[in-house]
């Protein structure tokens, strides 16, 4: 008797903890795992375009403010600071999505300091500090403005990535008449959304970062990649009618 009790119990835990998983452990389909892994990398590698445009004003040693153990100045080549910063924040990227996927194939609530990371925390950390040393390190000064572009291209990825899987619940969404009641031309509007959203925000990074401005030609881009879902629904839509 105590066995099956004991059995009953720890099926009633294990159910528990796979709905446990599907509500907070950020569960996603494999298809927008894989794209949001792609998108989420190459975010937390944009600063190194940074880097790039500003190696020559960067010093061969950075001065970081930090003292090492031994009592002399902790300062880091150029290069690690260029490259090594951003890429560091890629592989903990790349960690974090992993442990979201693992935790979500065997249908256990991941570690609270994953969810809480999540799939793009580091990202946007890695487009707001990594920049940020950068300039200083080269000498720019740095104001809030300057990080307006960014934070636009930010917001733009995390829509896209929001909308790549959407439901049909969800309170931000594309309610055109002509998906509302199709699953298919739903799935199809939003999953194309979501990647042309996500494309024009990392293209205004690239930008930003690239020519440290944002050029007339990147908002018509992005204008253009945000729009694009208008006559894809209607073409979807007709494809089911």
């Amino acid at each position: 008797m105590n066995d099956l009790t004991q059995k009953s119990s720890n099926r009633l835990t294990r159910e528990q903890e796979r709905e446990a998983s599907r509500y907070f452990g950020k569960h996603v389909t494999s298809a927008k795992a894989a794209v949001s892994l792609c998108f989420a990398l190459l975010t937390a590698a944009s600063p190194m375009l940074v880097g790039l445009r500003l190696w020559a004003q960067i010093p061969e040693i950075v001065e970081t403010g930090l003292t090492a153990i031994n009592g002399e100045d902790d300062s880091i080549p150029r290069a690690v600071l260029v490259f090594g910063l951003p890429g560091l924040m890629c592989v903990l990227t790349l960690i974090s999505h992993g442990q979201l996927w693992l935790h979500q194939k065997a249908e256990r609530l991941p570690p609270t300091p994953i969810r809480i990371t999540g799939r793009w925390s580091i990202p946007v950390i890695s487009v707001l500090l990594c920049s940020f040393w950068l300039a200083r390190a080269a000498g720019e000064a740095m104001e809030f403005s300057s990080f307006l572009p960014c934070l636009l291209a930010l917001l733009l990825i995390l829509l896209g990535a929001h909308f790549f899987d959407c439901p049909r619940d969800s309170q931000i969404a594309f309610r055109f008449p002509s998906i509302l009641h199709w699953e298919t031309p739903w799935r199809k509007t939003h999953r194309l959304a979501g990647v042309c959203w996500m494309l024009a925000g990392l293209q205004l990074l690239v930008f930003t970062f690239v020519l440290g401005t944002l050029p007339w030609y990147s908002f018509v881009l992005a204008l253009f990649l945000l729009l694009s879902e208008f006559p894809a629904a209607a073409y979807y839509a007709k494809q089911e009618g």
